[in-house]
């Protein structure tokens, strides 16, 4: 809510210069991507653009080596403004990563790390599924990939209905690759989308908790 991620960078030019130059400079020596966090508008990217366009030709004037193609710029949906103008955002940036963990909490309003609020944050929240679906079939509409992070992606729990929302490319922490993996396996796309159909016609948490539960207790 304050200045923070791509505000702080677009704030402080010469921060976000030095930052873009590094990552050019290591994008010739092997392929990486470039995510911008917190973004909730296409201006916000463009001038990230211009700011690379910018050091692109600086490094070049001193011929210093540097990735070739520029990398790919892709953008955090991780509030939900960012969501909801998905359609338009997908078209100026060259992938999506949903981030649930803020999403879930800026989009409930809730504070994890206030234990007075803390059992109202749930991922599982209708609002949060249908934002985290506009996304997916934005990103799909302009093809564009498009995966997920945060606790949902390394939470075999949660994989199924990932699946059936159209997400095939989940983030996670490394202990936690083995379970989800294993679940996945387990999983016949079918029958994960037909569960989150059902889900998606819910109203409630506690709806969507049950049907998902219950889905996952008869895999």
């Amino acid at each position: 809510l304050g200045l923070r991620a791509i505000r702080l960078s677009l704030k402080v030019l010469k921060l976000l210069e030095t930052q873009i130059a590094a990552m050019l400079r290591a994008g010739a020596h092997g392929n990486l991507r470039i995510l911008l966090p917190m973004i909730n508008s296409s201006n916000e990217i463009h001038q990230v653009y211009e700011t690379i366009d910018k050091v692109v030709r600086r490094l070049v004037r001193k011929r210093i080596k540097i990735a070739d193609p520029v990398p790919d710029v892709g953008i955090m949906i991780e509030t939900p403004g960012a969501a909801l103008a998905a359609d338009n955002l997908a078209t100026v940036c060259d992938f999506f990563s949903i981030g649930t963990n803020d999403l879930t909490m800026y989009t409930l309003a809730v504070d994890r790390g206030d234990e007075q609020v803390a059992h109202l944050y749930n991922p599982l929240h209708p609002a949060v599924l249908r934002l985290i679906e506009m996304t997916v079939q934005a990103a799909t509409k302009s093809r564009i990939p498009v995966n997920l992070c945060g606790e949902m992606a390394g939470n075999p729990r949660f994989s199924a209905l990932l699946l059936g929302l159209g997400l095939h490319d989940l983030s996670m922490s490394a202990p936690n690759l083995p379970r989800v993996k294993q679940r996945v396996l387990g999983l016949k796309m079918s029958d994960a989308k037909s569960c989150t159909k059902h889900i998606m016609d819910q109203s409630e948490a506690e709806q969507v908790a049950a049907i998902l539960d219950n889905f996952n207790s008869l895999e």
